[in-house]
């Protein structure tokens, strides 16, 4: 299972759906400074709640591994701690290191994949909030046009060109982020295709992760293995119209 305990990472989902909501008033200004309280006051105290309440397990777990950074049984303990408290990038550097102690362990590397897969989708998230973003400043220019003439003014001169700027930079990195993410993605998946030559779904997200880091020709190769070991699988027809796609474009 690639979810084996999602379960317990429940109370997290909730969290990050408030951040993201929190995020986006913060952004526009909005529900921010009421009563002498900010939204970051509120994210603050949770964090800091929550933090008080993981860093003891998370210490013991770390002076494990300081003891014996060999020792694999410690590097999962601690991604697994790191993980089930949401700590994802940090899970991730554990579990990179478990795995090249343990590299047949096949449920380990699945759970990496998916761990870069959730940072790839985040950073993909920034990117399209940062596009949007940079979008609205100059919506928001053009529609102080028709108002006044003195705001016309100071939006053509820089405030609106400047805000733009900043999000279309924080897209690109975003972007960048994403990329760098699908790719080891992909590169965990490429492992697991080694190891699970067999296994249907371990090429279905190969070539989903190879065509998310922009490596076409990988995903059509992944893709083409997933029809011959599923040809009546579910996602098969939606997979044989991309690699029609792909393949159309030149890439095959």
């Amino acid at each position: 299972m690639f979810f084996p305990r999602l379960r317990r990472r429940a109370k997290w989902v909730f969290l990050f759906l408030a951040l993201s909501f929190g995020l986006g008033f913060v952004v526009f200004g909005v529900g921010t400074g009421i009563s002498g309280t900010s939204l970051g006051d509120i994210f603050q105290d949770i964090l800091q709640q929550r933090g008080a309440q993981d860093d003891s397990s998370v210490d013991e777990a770390r002076a494990k591994v300081k003891e014996n950074p060999q020792n694999a049984a410690a590097q999962l303990e601690l991604a697994t701690t790191l993980q089930s408290e949401g700590r994802l990038k940090e899970a991730i550097v554990a579990l990179d290191r478990y795995t090249a102690l343990r590299p047949r362990d096949t449920e380990a590397l699945q759970q990496l994949a998916v761990l870069w897969g959730t940072e790839a989708a985040k950073a993909r998230q920034d990117a399209e909030a940062a596009a949007a973003e940079a979008q609205g400043a100059n919506l928001s220019a053009s529609f102080v046009q028709s108002e006044s003439v003195f705001l016309q003014t100071l939006y053509q001169t820089k405030i609106s060109e400047a805000i733009s700027e900043l999000a279309e930079a924080r897209s690109t990195e975003a972007e960048t982020r994403a990329l760098e993410a699908a790719r080891n993605e992909a590169d965990v998946y490429e492992r697991l295709s080694v190891l699970l030559p067999d296994e249907a779904s371990i090429f279905l997200q190969l070539g989903q992760a190879s065509f998310a880091s922009g490596d076409t020709a990988a995903a059509i190769k992944a893709w083409e293995r997933f029809l011959e070991l599923a040809p009546d699988d579910s996602s098969a027809p939606l997979i044989r119209q991309q690699l029609q796609l792909l393949k159309g474009e030149g890439n095959g």
